[in-house]
């Protein structure tokens, strides 16, 4: 990290794209989340668990990628390199059950993560002289990264590598910060939350829609955060300055409003981070309570996980979640500095 950032400091592109732990014929060494033991899951004994704790990724050294030759031969003249880390991650985004995408706002760098090759490269800018400002959302499309730029307004797109593809959005949107692409009409929906709204779109950067307003009333928003799309019909979005999340449908109208102001089970102080699980399952972080709330599709609370500190299953201002294929639960476990990854236990009980 000291590398890169004196890199960054003083040159050009080079030192803004940084990647490390490439072992070249080397093969990763050991579990990426090895077995903990005694299990953590919610809820406690004597009821069926529902969710475990698998691990957590704070960062390229946990990664367990094996050195290779020419690393050995660098490190005995230069030492060795320190680990990349996150500093405090703000949403993060899976593909292919191999790329893992997050958005480190403090240090104004994302983070690209490939799981088989067990390579972390940080991306802080590109050009000679363009930086990332506020990086605070993640998207795949395939292999491409969409991430949204809340300080420059725009969204901008990344190869696996960190190679700049393109920006867009700039005309058109406040303060970007949630995004979700949704497949089926090849459309990304990006969450404005300095103009409390949805603008839609194509993946050429055109205006497609805009959905919303500043309200309280069914589809409009006071600051909305983060988004997510359940694969079909619908999208969940943090509506955090009106303490709930809104079940909506893809042209914005609202299904279903859930949560309100409160300490009560159910209750939001300031949710952030939203995602379904393969089940239809509704997962809503709240940061200031610090855990995950999950609902139905009716909105019921059906359980809730994670309390305040910095062990085990515990979080710290947490901020995105993604859920992968496999019904891993990623957090972005902002002020702990790690991803934290749990597993919905679908088939127990």
């Amino acid at each position: 990290m000291v590398h890169r950032w004196s890199a960054m400091r003083g040159g050009p592109l080079l030192a803004l794209v940084l990647a490390v732990a490439v072992g070249g014929c080397a093969q990763p060494q050991g579990e990426l989340f090895p077995p903990i033991e005694p299990a953590v899951v919610w809820p406690a004994s004597p009821e069926t668990p529902r969710i475990r704790l698998v691990g957590e990724l704070a960062g390229s050294g946990d990664l367990h990628a094996a050195v290779s030759g020419g690393e050995v031969l660098l490190e005995a003249f230069h030492g060795p390199r320190p680990p990349l880390q996150f500093a405090n991650p703000h949403a993060v985004a899976l593909a292919k059950d191999r790329w893992v995408a997050v958005a480190d706002s403090a240090a104004a760098v994302v983070h690209i993560i490939d799981l088989v090759e067990r390579n972390h490269t940080v991306v802080g800018g590109w050009g000679e002289s363009e930086r990332l400002g506020t990086p605070v959302g993640v998207a795949w499309v395939g292999e491409r990264l969409f991430v949204t730029d809340a300080k420059r307004h725009e969204v901008i797109e990344l190869s696996t590598s960190g190679a700049h593809l393109g920006s867009f959005g700039g005309e058109a949107l406040t303060r970007p910060v949630g995004i979700a692409y949704v497949a089926s009409s090849d459309r990304l929906y990006v969450v404005d939350g300095g103009a409390h709204a949805l603008v839609v779109f194509d993946l050429t950067g055109a205006v497609v829609a805009r959905l919303g307003h500043n309200g309280v009333g069914p589809g409009e928003f006071n600051y909305p955060t983060h988004i997510a799309w359940d694969g079909g019909e619908h999208l969940l979005v943090a509506d955090a300055g009106n303490f709930r999340v809104q079940l909506l449908g893809l042209d914005g109208t609202c299904v279903r409003s859930i949560g309100q102001k409160g300490d009560g089970a159910g209750d939001f102080s300031l949710p952030k981070g939203v995602a379904f699980d393969r089940d239809g399952h509704l997962y809503v972080i709240d940061s200031h309570f610090e855990n995950v709330q999950i609902f139905d599709r009716q909105g019921r609370l059906l359980l809730a996980f994670g309390e305040e500190g910095a062990g085990r299953g515990q979080f710290a201002l947490p901020a995105g979640l993604a859920i992968d294929h496999h019904n891993r639960i990623w957090v972005a476990d902002s002020a702990n500095h790690r991803l934290q990854v749990f597993a919905y236990m679908r088939n127990r009980g």
